[in-house]
């Protein structure tokens, strides 16, 4: 049992530094031994775990894309008002962001690697699932007509560009303090200037 879990923190430790070098340098700017120096294990432990730098690379990205669409469609699905609902969303995507900074700079990046994956294993993709929250926000008359596509990625650009803001030092490394006035640009956005 006490090996199991040994073997279950390494892995922990492993994906959590591949993350981080991944969405700072991308994975073509890293290797293995990076990872395992990161981590703090050797590259043998690494491929104990996995085949490949890609195959962790595909497995962390499906990670990050399935807890934010799941986090989308927990808030399209509730009650109450499409703006209450959407600044909730906002909130829990900031406090997110202030856990764990690297998980919205790796969803950023578009290498073909995970191109591929959310073509070939049909991955839905939180752009999917905001689109479909916004188009709801239509249908039930509170927002007005407008490309949903094009404002889903407007949103999503935002977002992932205040991740990378905050890791540049543009901006604080909390954004759940500016909160509000981050919720009201966006809502802007998609109301065209109502709210």
């Amino acid at each position: 049992m006490n090996k199991k879990t040994h073997v279950d923190s390494k892995k922990k430790d492993i994906l959590q530094a591949a993350m981080c070098l991944f969405a700072t340098k991308g994975i073509d700017g890293i290797s293995v031994k990076e990872i395992a120096e990161a981590a703090g294990v050797t590259d043998a432990a690494i491929y104990k775990h996995f085949k490949s730098k890609d195959a962790m690379a595909l497995e962390i990205f499906g990670q990050y894309c399935n807890s934010y669409t799941t986090l989308i469609d927990f808030y399209r699905k509730q009650n109450g008002s499409f703006v209450s609902r959407f600044h909730q969303l906002v909130d829990e995507v900031l406090n997110m962001h202030d856990e764990d900074q690297y998980g919205l700079l790796l969803l950023s990046q578009h290498h073909e690697l995970y191109v591929e994956a959310s073509h070939s294993q049909n991955v839905r993709q939180p752009l999917e699932a905001l689109t479909e929250f916004i188009e709801q926000g239509i249908q039930q008359g509170e927002l007005p007509k407008q490309d949903v596509q094009l404002s889903g990625v407007l949103i999503i650009g935002a977002i992932t560009r205040l991740s990378v803001s905050s890791l540049e030092g543009e901006l604080p490394q909390q954004l759940a303090p500016l909160a509000v006035e981050i919720k009201q640009r966006l809502t802007a956005l998609l109301s065209k200037g109502q709210y």
